[in-house]
């Protein structure tokens, strides 16, 4: 289990954009890491309502409408739910400062000292996540589930943290993580033990202007593996295959097809469905 550091946020201003379901969690991880939190949001007060509560509850300062931008202004650290835009100008505006902008994502798996798998795909992620899940859990093992899918990683890192500070040790022997493309592109320390990508087909082209803008940020998935780690990748799929030659995982793949290239000999593979 790999050693956390729980004083990492400690003092630091950070502010987090964003007040969906993974800004909410990753501002309570925040102040639970003893960090000067500060969330902000376009909306105003009216649009939510539904999330402020647990938010001002826990003396999180937030800012909202046009003076949201304020909030960013002594920022030393900035974290951005999946649907903030990455190339939005205020957050190129810190970036020229030199302060980093980070993915929820990144942050939760700071807090998260066991193996994450993570899983990424435009189709097919939550059901092969919640699989993979419930086949851990059936084996007796404590697992996470969630991400993208259902609970916030943040949560996960949340009880991570407080159960190390009380003296104990997390309570997950690892994390099954669905993650999107907008949660990766701007992850810098996020580094799953197995990294999957299921397929890539043409989605979500109000952000991407192509579809090799969309796999690039998919493939960010792989970014800070090593070859201690694994990088799973549908061979079936062209474009998801082709990866593997840039990867410094170990790469593995699947295929419905009898064949494997050369490359990933001794691999397994269905046949006639058995």
């Amino acid at each position: 289990m790999a050693r956390l550091d729980t004083k990492q946020f400690e003092g630091r201003r950070v502010t987090v954009v964003g007040l969906a379901r993974s800004g909410v969690s990753a501002a309570h991880l925040l102040r639970e890491a003893g960090a000067l939190v500060t969330v902000a949001d376009r909306k105003e007060r009216t649009e939510l309502l539904g999330v402020l509560g647990a938010v001002e509850e826990s003396a999180i300062n937030v800012v909202l409408g046009n003076s949201y931008e304020t909030a960013l202004a002594t920022a030393e650290l900035v974290v951005v739910s999946p649907g903030v835009p990455y190339r939005m100008e205020a957050l190129e505006r810190v970036r020229r400062r030199g302060v980093k902008v980070i993915s929820e994502l990144d942050l939760a798996s700071r807090f998260i000292p066991v193996p994450i798998l993570a899983l990424t795909g435009t189709n097919g992620k939550s059901t092969t996540v919640t699989m993979i899940g419930k086949m851990l859990k059936a084996s007796g093992k404590q697992v996470f589930v969630g991400g993208n899918l259902g609970t916030a990683f943040s949560e996960a890192a949340i009880q991570s943290l407080r159960a190390i500070k009380e003296g104990g040790s997390c309570p997950y022997d690892a994390a099954v993580v669905e993650v999107s493309s907008f949660q990766l592109e701007t992850v810098e320390q996020f580094h799953p033990w197995i990294a999957a990508i299921l397929n890539v087909t043409v989605d979500h082209q109000d952000r991407y202007e192509s579809i090799a803008e969309y796999i690039a940020a998919k493939s960010r998935i792989f970014e800070n593996q090593t070859s201690s780690d694994i990088a799973l990748l549908n061979i079936d799929d062209p474009r998801v295959g082709a990866l593997r030659h840039g990867v410094k995982a170990q790469p593995f793949g699947f295929t419905r097809r009898p064949s494997l290239p050369s490359d990933l000999a001794g691999g397994t593979y269905l046949e006639h469905g058995l």
